[in-house]
């Protein structure tokens, strides 16, 4: 029983690198077992409108019309998302 459960511990370690990331990243950042790819894919994207205003490669009205697009975009995911999860 001790052996199976090292196994599955290990399988289960192995598969949270599925990102990329290696197992020692895992090790170091916990938090990052837990995150939402869909938030952190918004977030990224959110990040770099940020930094082409910052930079001055877009207007401060094209940044807003961006940012605006996004957060409707990732807004109706997630109602969709939760929509789906109340289904079952």
């Amino acid at each position: 029983m001790r052996k199976m459960s090292i196994v599955f511990l290990g399988v289960l370690l192995a598969g949270c690198s599925y990102q990329g990331k290696s197992l020692e990243s895992y090790v170091y950042d916990p938090a990052s077992i837990i995150q939402d790819p869909h938030f952190t894919g918004y977030k990224e994207k959110r990040d770099s409108l940020e930094s082409q205003y910052l930079r001055k490669e877009i207007s401060y009205a094209d940044y807003l019309k961006q940012v605006e697009e996004l957060d409707a975009k990732y807004n109706g995911e997630v109602k969709s998302r939760e929509m789906k999860l109340d289904q079952n």
